[in-house]
């Protein structure tokens, strides 16, 4: 998958909304990237803005969890905390070294992959149980 234009929704307002932002960020990212001549200081502010956003999102989504008791919600946030250093990492190295193919590799392949699996699964579960305990869905 090389966009997350097709991210699934959750059905849970504040979810849906945050990963819409995170998909904005991750294509102009993706677009950027897959220029001939990539803007790399276009890219350090997106992954530092895409980084910034994750760890707002996550902390959002931990919160909500904590509120509606969701039993799984320390496997789910050691998947965030895991994907989060990740992420540290990625944009370490990009500022260290500004590999295009590693770069590359970590967007299309690792990050994306990851975000449409997780959110069809692990925020899919938590968004349907908060829902379920009382919390705001959407159509």
């Amino acid at each position: 998958m090389n966009d997350f234009h097709h991210v699934p929704k959750v059905w849970l307002d504040f979810m849906d909304r945050d990963h819409e932002a995170a998909s904005e960020i991750t294509n102009r990212l993706m677009a950027e990237v897959d220029q001939a001549s990539p803007d790399k200081n276009k890219i350090t502010a997106g992954l530092e803005q895409l980084l910034a956003h994750c760890q707002e999102h996550f902390a959002s989504e931990e919160h909500e969890m904590q509120n509606h008791n969701f039993p799984p919600y320390p496997i789910h946030k050691t998947e965030h905390e895991r994907v989060l250093v990740e992420m540290e990492s990625a944009l370490m190295s990009w500022r260290e070294t500004n590999d295009i193919p590693q770069l590359k590799h970590y967007l299309f392949d690792v990050l994306s992959t990851w975000f449409v699996q997780h959110t069809a699964t692990m925020d899919l579960a938590t968004a349907s149980f908060i829902v379920n305990s009382g919390g705001q869905s959407h159509d």
